[in-house]
């Protein structure tokens, strides 16, 4: 029974090779794109869960109340993961981390960089697994000065050798003791890292007293990543209801004085990287809304590559007719052509799964590039991606191949054995509704994918109120070149390539502090006020081309702006209510609880807005304050000509050397910075640009092999109208006509549909670009292009066919 089944498929298969080449290449690439964004989903939405507690493991994050506003953080104070612990019975551990960033090695002969290292609490292998290779987790990193390093760390620069018990030295003397080498971490681990540092090295720098401090102060600075494990049975809501009282113990006595206030947010280790909550110092995430994108394309794309299959097989009903109709006087029953034909479908599916399976380990490595992950193969080898991938290929396969076989048993035998196929009326109407659907989801997918490119080349040309070309952000660690920075940039200056230089504490795409200060309300009286701020110099507004719109920027020449001068932006003078009359208002900044602020002064400029955050945001009130401190401005900002990038960076270097910085030359663009903030959009931007491509494919697939058996089925007419006259053009313009109207029905069934998800996608931020008419027009010139394209090859072919031939086809 098998084995005859076997050769009527494969003897079907081989008699219609063209229509089956097409199922197959359809079926097969809409596949490969299916087990590729399996293997995408999978990785997002297993990110932590290889800890073996995950479940009970919670990061602490902050929620604070400055000036009526909430600033929610990622991070939180220092003292609260090991107070809580001690409060309450439901948390049995806590675990303090926080990133330190790239460190500086040296050795006898060589200097070498680390990437991620960051300082962790001794608790740390209790609440994340990872399995050592070298060394005891229990004690790791239980002393000052101790070190666990990864398996890529260790063999990079320890070779084969057990590194337990050496030592590496920073750039700075710092000494560590290798005490664990731990296998490399998962990709889909939100806290990535090659080394950790004991936190008792930390404690031993910054002195014991200070990193132990419980006082109230200290629980409104934050600035570490907390975690917690609750005990078996617990609920982290029990411990978030109990907090108020917390909060009365330890923060209520300064909140009151600064009018804020705080809660506590707890969010599961495994729902970290797909958490919504936009929160300020969060390590790079996921988006739970491009996961749910993901799954729909997929699923579009499979409906698309199953309508071909489903197309083809219904439009070849006239070739099969036959067949049906010996096979049901020689006594097969309409179940048994079901089975057969389903079976048929099922056949065709698992070859195409197979061929996809070979397409994906090919474009694996191609696709990890373009989407930033280190997917493996051998995930799909895993049981619990084994039989979901089989499952999904068994539904396509029953799905593509039920109206077929339904469709094609239902022929009468002695119509078709006379010649006479009915139901082709219907037949037809159904091949065209699924052409429609087909080509509607091309638009819909086409239309996402030009609204989503327009609003990444607008996020990277919008102006962002400052100039952000051709300049070099160095990130000086040596505290005597921070020192001695107007003696170097009179230095560099020098060079003609080099248009200017100015010191700062931050830039725009990158982290700004926000701290309550004291300005001018109404009458006179001060109120205190949320605002962010970043320390600069005299030249930073006019080396940025921060435009100053009412009174002045700072002036060196004026001895009083280093202490009693500041200037904000528009936002801020709107938003506390002074408009154009901010000019001579009162600041003040460093509020202190028991004394005088540690500058009191008057708003001398108000600048244009410049987009210092990312476009998902909105501008805020923000200060730009005269540090008087260089040591705290590590940036050193140096403006170029963009002409012999090469060149100047090796002048830069070189200039800093004879300063005395022995530090790794640290530097980068600005732009560099700022594309991170629209990193995840670009990356899945351009992975649906492939998609689309691959999707026109297929649907095209579909429409030339449905136009080539509309040709192949009108031979005798198109020989009839050659007859009566009708040109090529003309026969060829027939096709056209009637594949047009399918074109225009499908794109005004998918242009709605488009513009409300798209909105919807476009509200995530704040400055946004319009959907407009040419975007539904170009994809209808598109999508039509390539109708008419494909359509007019055949159709072409058979207008050229002698009419004598025409004629005389049954």
């Amino acid at each position: 029974m098998l084995l005859n089944f076997l050769k009527t498929t494969l003897r079907s298969l081989v008699k219609d090779r063209y229509y089956s080449a097409i199922n197959i290449l359809g079926l097969a690439a809409g596949l490969t794109v299916t087990i590729l964004i399996i293997l995408f989903i999978y990785d997002e939405l297993t990110y932590d869960k290889h800890h073996q507690l995950h479940d009970r493991v919670y990061r602490l994050e902050s929620d604070f109340t400055l000036d009526n506003k909430n600033h929610k953080f990622a991070a939180t104070q220092l003292p609260l993961g090991p107070t809580l612990k001690d409060e309450y019975p439901e948390i049995i551990e806590s675990v303090r981390c926080a990133p330190v960033g790239t460190l500086y090695f040296v050795d006898e002969d060589r200097e070498f960089q680390e990437d991620s290292i960051w300082f962790a609490d001794s608790t740390f292998f209790l609440l994340f697994t990872h399995s050592f290779v070298h060394g005891n987790p229990d004690i790791a990193l239980s002393r000052p000065n101790t070190m666990v390093i990864t398996e890529s760390f260790a063999h990079k620069h320890f070779g084969n050798t057990n590194p337990i018990g050496k030592n590496l030295t920073d750039i700075d003397n710092n000494i560590y003791e290798i005490t664990g080498v731990i296998r490399n971490l998962p990709g889909n681990s939100h806290m990535k890292f090659n080394g950790l540092i004991s936190t008792e090295t930390l404690a031993e720098r910054i002195g014991f007293e200070r990193f132990n401090d419980r006082s109230a102060g200290s629980f409104w600075n934050i600035g570490i990543f907390s975690y917690v494990l609750l005990a078996e049975n617990s609920n982290i809501q029990d411990v978030l209801d109990k907090f108020p009282g917390f909060y009365d113990k330890y923060m209520k006595e300064i909140g009151d004085q600064i009018k804020g206030g705080f809660e506590l947010m707890a969010t599961p280790l495994a729902d970290i990287h797909l958490n919504p909550t936009a929160l300020e110092y969060d390590q790079p995430k996921g988006n739970r809304s491009y996961v749910y994108i993901f799954i729909f394309t997929a699923l579009f794309i499979l409906v698309i590559a199953s309508i071909n299959y489903m197309n083809m097989a219904t439009a070849r009903s006239t070739r099969r007719a036959r067949e049906v109709g010996m096979r049901k006087v020689s006594g097969s029953s309409r179940g048994m052509l079901i089975r057969q034909f389903l079976g048929e479908s099922v056949f065709i599916t698992l070859i195409s799964f197979i061929l996809s399976l070979i397409l994906v380990k090919l474009l694996l490595p191609a696709f990890n590039d373009l989407s930033g992950k280190s997917l493996s193969f051998g995930i799909l080898a895993m049981k619990e991606m084994v039989f979901p991938s089989l499952l999904i290929a068994l539904i396509v396969g029953m799905v593509s191949g039920f109206y077929p076989a339904f469709y094609l048993s239902r022929f009468n035998p002695v119509s078709v054995l006379k010649g006479i196929v009915e139901g082709g009326t219907g037949g037809g109407s159904f091949r065209k509704a699924l052409v429609l659907v087909q080509f509607a989801i091309s638009v819909i997918m086409i239309i996402g994918t030009l609204i989503v490119s327009g609003q990444l080349k607008f996020m990277k040309t919008t102006d962002l109120g400052f100039d952000k070309d051709d300049l070099m952000v160095m990130t000086v660690r040596d505290t005597t070149l921070r020192r001695s920075f107007e003696s170097f940039r009179e230095e560099i200056m020098s060079h003609p390539e080099i248009m200017g230089a100015a010191q700062s504490s931050s830039n725009p795409g990158s982290n700004v502090g926000i701290t309550v200060q004291r300005i001018e309300g109404e009458n006179g009286a001060l109120i205190d006020k949320a605002v962010n701020r970043y320390g600069v110099d005299y030249h930073y507004t006019d080396l940025m081309g921060i435009e100053i719109l009412h009174g002045r920027s700072y002036d060196k020449s004026m001895g009083t702006d280093i202490d009693k001068a500041f200037i904000i932006n528009e936002v801020a003078a709107n938003e506390f209510g002074w408009g154009e009359d901010a000019l001579g208002k009162r600041w003040q900044l460093g509020i202190q609880l028991d004394g005088p602020p540690q500058r009191d002064g008057e708003v001398i400029g108000v600048f244009r807005d410049f987009h210092y955050a990312s476009l998902h945001n909105k501008i805020e009130p923000i200060l730009l304050v005269l540090q008087d401190n260089p040591l705290v401005m590590p940036l050193f900002n140096i403006r170029t000509t963009g002409n012999n990038t090469e060149e100047v960076i090796a002048f830069i270097d070189e200039k800093r050397k004879e300063f005395g910085d022995h530090y790794p030359f640290d530097y980068q663009f600005l732009t560099e910075n700022l594309d991170e903030y629209y990193r995840e959009e670009a990356v899945i931007g351009q992975i649906f640009r492939y998609f689309i491509i691959l999707t026109i494919f297929i649907a095209s697939l579909g429409l030339l092999g449905l136009s080539a058996f509309m040709a192949q089925r009108r031979t005798r007419e198109v020989g009839i109208r050659k007859v009566m006259g009708s040109s090529v053009n003309g026969i060829v313009y027939l096709f056209i006509r009637e594949f047009s109207k399918w074109v225009i029905i499908s794109n005004l069934i998918a242009w709605p549909l488009a513009w409300y998800g798209m909105d919807k996608w476009l509200q995530n931020f704040q400055y946004r670009i319009d959907i407009t008419v040419w975007i539904f027009a170009l994809t209808f010139g598109l999508s039509l292009a390539v109708a008419l394209i494909t359509v007019s090859w055949q159709s072409f072919r058979a207008a050229i066919i002698n009419p004598a031939v025409s004629l005389r086809y049954e």
